[in-house]
């Protein structure tokens, strides 16, 4: 079944789910931005002796930046299943969700500063003999990693719809082209 063969109202149904989807994946990477990105555990023969986390605005302003994206892929969702002619303005969510997953992604290694400060820590804190850090990726940074990845493929969805629509309803009535013959217009 073609794109042709589809009525109108699946297509904008379709559509508009796609846009909740976004406004669902903005409010995701905003909640993300809030857990923790990452994190270090501290331990010496089995026993956890310290643990340390970050939240993605604690880390730098990675997680401030993605928090604002996010906010602005849910205000650019709520305007396009509110407005019809904001339309255009689905072209910036695969720029946003890309945004968000760059950054996020930048900060995977982040776990592992935060392990190397405990394990300079302990040796006045905790006198121990073999001192174990692991790192951690956090919850948040996982979230807003993929709410990224969700506005990107949504943003394309969109844009490529959006395309579609506007392509077909500029086509000629009349075979493949109804004003031209061999090549020279009428």
């Amino acid at each position: 079944m073609s794109d042709e063969d589809v009525p109108t109202g699946a297509r904008s149904r379709t559509a508009d789910m796609i846009v909740y989807a976004c406004g669902v994946a903005g409010l995701i990477a905003v909640v993300g931005t809030f857990l923790p990105w990452a994190g270090a555990t501290l331990t010496d023969r089995g026993a956890d002796l310290l643990h340390s986390n970050r939240s993605g605005l604690e880390l730098s302003w990675h997680g401030k930046v993605v928090l604002g994206l996010g906010i602005l892929g849910v205000v650019i969702s709520v305007l396009l299943s509110e407005i019809p002619r904001a339309r255009p303005f689905g072209l910036a969510l695969p720029v946003v969700g890309g945004a968000i997953v760059v950054l996020s992604a930048v900060k995977i290694n982040a776990g592992d500063v935060i392990a190397a400060k405990l394990l300079r820590l302990r040796i006045g804190t905790f006198q121990t003999d073999n001192p174990v850090a692991t790192a951690e990726v956090g919850l948040g940074l996982w979230l807003s990693l993929v709410a990224g990845v969700a506005l990107v493929l949504g943003g394309l969805f969109l844009g490529r719809s959006a395309w579609r629509v506007t392509g077909t309803s500029r086509r000629p009535s009349g075979g493949i082209s109804g004003d031209v013959s061999g090549g020279i217009a009428r």
